[in-house]
């Protein structure tokens, strides 16, 4: 495998093969080889990858698009598993999953670096803490009858979020911006997601028709035919022979696929245990469903979760579904975690698990079989052309969430100056977003201290 620390080869990767020169498989394989990894020419390990989203998780206050910043800055910026291009196009791939998508993006990313074991470990250390977090809280609210006081301790932290948020939004931007019409679908996806966030996918799959489109008509008037691939080709450019994310990693659709039912395996044999568990049953199955139908990220499990929880099944009251709401969002990690509260709240710790186990499981599934496959689809014509629209739509859309988060976490001089002076460091001193989240829960901390 090529690796060169050379910028001037990382911009020609993504250049077409001169005559004679022997033609890399795609512009980000290529591109994605010659960035070194932490470990110099090998993959990050298993407790590289449980470390990184570890810290992600639990310094991920503020919800999915501080996760995006977050990963941006550790597995971009940072240690440089990915580039950004192919960091965008994971992005732009995962949220045409249904699921909690930060997550996915997540597992992902695991499973590029170290195949089925990556995708558990980095799918898992992003979760459990959240969870473990969201079900404690959820025992001591159904005991005592009250939330936690954090919002002081949010004080400093939602200023400093916009900021890290604002300035992923601008890197994401300058690697998925690359010509005027992608331009202007970013920024048709900043509009829409400041406005109208839940009409961000049809945005996406807008962008992506607008390229694939607009490409097919270039291509047709200069006369040129579509380019085709042969998939047992022996060569550098063959989908067969091609070389896989990582060294240790063995992308093979239909072997990969066979791995991935033994390790489902399980979940049919649990189904046979789960069918006479009672309410259990129904904690799970209801979850699971959700999981399947979730397109449009955590945020879109408060609306199809609420009228199971409260209308139909009356395991909570609206006014505990919305402190539900705020005991997830109050915490660091995937907001999707809310399936604990009302899993616990129906069948205690048994039903946080079932619960969560049901909201994931579609995931994983879904990323254990989009995962093997991601190389060959950007190597089909119309999807590459699509992506490109698809992904400056979600550069764009991160623009926007920053830009309604700063109308709702600075409200007034001393948060603009917070989110103003996390803006200049996480651009232009690179000072990690880790540390910048930190110090925004220690000012929070600082000013509960003061304020007795």
């Amino acid at each position: 495998m090529i690796r060169s620390s050379d910028p001037a080869d990382e911009e020609r990767a993504g250049a077409p093969a001169r005559s004679g020169e022997p033609a890399l498989s795609r512009e980000g394989d290529a591109e994605e080889e010659r960035v070194p990894t932490s470990g110099g020419s090998e993959p990050p390990s298993l407790g590289d990858l449980i470390r990184t989203w570890l810290k992600i998780s639990l310094l991920g206050f503020g919800g999915p698009s501080a996760h995006v910043a977050l990963m941006l800055d550790e597995v971009v910026e940072r240690r440089r598993w990915l580039t950004r291009e192919r960091f965008l196009e994971t992005m732009a791939l995962i949220n045409l999953l249904p699921g909690p998508n930060t997550s996915e993006v997540g597992m992902c990313i695991g499973y590029m670096k170290r195949g089925w074991r990556g995708l558990l470990a980095a799918g898992l250390a992003f979760l459990l803490p959240t969870w473990a977090l969201v079900t404690t809280l959820s025992v001591l609210y159904f005991r005592y009858g009250t939330l936690p006081q954090v919002e002081p301790l949010l004080w400093g932290l939602k200023p400093v979020i916009v900021g890290v948020v604002l300035a992923a939004g601008w890197r994401i931007g300058r690697a998925g911006v690359k010509s005027g019409l992608a331009g202007i679908l970013a920024a048709a996806g900043a509009l829409v997601s400041f406005g109208a966030g839940r009409f961000v996918i049809v945005m996406m799959a807008m962008g992506g028709f607008v390229t694939w489109w607009v490409r097919r008509q270039r291509r047709d008037g200069r006369g040129e035919t579509a380019p085709t691939h042969n998939a047992t080709a022996v060569g550098p450019g063959s989908g067969a022979s091609d070389p896989p994310e990582d060294a240790h990693v063995a992308p093979d659709p239909d072997s990969e696929h066979r791995r991935g039912g033994w390790l489902l395996a399980p979940v049919a044999a649990a189904g046979g245990i789960l069918a006479s568990m009672g309410s259990l049953v129904t904690v799970f199955l209801t979850h699971l469903w959700i999981g399947a139908v979730m397109f449009g990220g955590g945020y879109v499990l408060i609306a199809l979760l609420e009228p199971f929880a409260v209308g139909h099944f009356g395991w909570l009251t609206q006014a505990q579904f919305l402190d539900g709401v705020a005991i997830s969002q109050s915490v660091p990690g995937p907001i999707s975690t809310l399936s604990a509260f009302v899993g616990y709240s129906a069948a205690g710790i048994p039903g946080a698990i079932l619960g969560t186990a049901g909201i994931y499981l579609p995931a994983f599934t879904a990323v254990a079989l989009l995962a093997p496959r991601i190389r060959r689809l950007r190597e089909v014509d119309a999807i590459r052309r699509a992506l490109e629209g698809i992904v400056a739509v979600v550069a764009g859309a991160i623009v926007g969430v920053g830009a309604s988060l700063a109308a709702a976490g600075v409200r007034d001089p001393v948060a603009a100056v917070v989110a103003a002076t996390a803006l200049i460091l996480a651009l232009w001193k690179k000072v990690p977003a880790v540390w910048l989240v930190g110090g925004g829960l220690l000012a929070g901390v600082a000013r509960m201290w003061m304020m007795g």
